[in-house]
């Protein structure tokens, strides 16, 4: 399984610009990444910064819209049958995992993941990834834990750089066997033959 996990940042920010040139390196051709702005509903201007970004970087970019009813399954499935990478971007984390159960587009996920595409996910779509994740309560006002598809033993706390979050993530480590804790613009990556760290902000990190 390949995996890359995002703790956040902005992506047209030049201190994210290292990510996305990794997720670009991340196949030995020209990529074809889809792009699931899920977690965002679907927003416009997430969805244009992201073509404008890998497009310029030489990537071939597709979007799999959720709340668009122009967009067939059978479209949603030949894009992601033909993934190179999937890239499930940062938002509400519960009306991402809800949305993707809803629309079956989770199965095929999976599906491409298990035929060996990249899946990379930042904030909401790596806790998406994990056993569990550290995410923001309904409220907006506070944190807390729960659950992701498991690809991936452990807990992830994305945006490891804001003080509340972390410190929620601190009282739920001595119930964890595997955790990893990710500010903005770094990230984890997991491959069937390596795993490394990228970044240069502070990553929590154990087993």
């Amino acid at each position: 399984m390949n995996l890359m996990l995002i703790g956040g940042g902005q992506l047209i920010e030049p201190s994210h610009q290292v990510i996305n040139r990794h997720v670009f390196q991340l196949t030995s051709h020209v990529p074809h990444i889809v792009f699931l702005p899920t977690a965002s509903r679907d927003e416009r201007l997430y969805q244009q910064q992201f073509r404008d970004t890998y497009e310029a970087l030489g990537a071939t970019v597709s979007i799999v819209t959720l709340f668009d009813d122009n967009q067939t399954i059978d479209t949603q499935r030949q894009l992601l049958q033909h993934a190179d990478i999937i890239y499930v971007g940062g938002g509400n984390y519960p009306l991402l995992a809800k949305t993707l159960e809803n629309s079956g587009i989770n199965v095929l996920l999976k599906q491409a993941i298990d035929r060996g595409a990249w899946y990379v996910g930042v904030s909401a779509g790596a806790i998406y990834s994990m056993e569990s994740g550290i995410r923001t309560t309904e409220s907006g006002n506070d944190y807390c834990l729960d659950t992701g598809q498991s690809w991936l033993s452990g807990c992830i706390c994305p945006h490891l750089n804001q003080e509340r979050r972390a410190a929620r993530f601190q009282e739920h480590l001595s119930q964890m066997d595997n955790a990893i804790g990710l500010p903005d613009d770094t990230a984890y990556i997991q491959s069937e033959t390596d795993h490394y760290l990228l970044g240069e902000g502070h990553v929590f990190c154990f087993k």
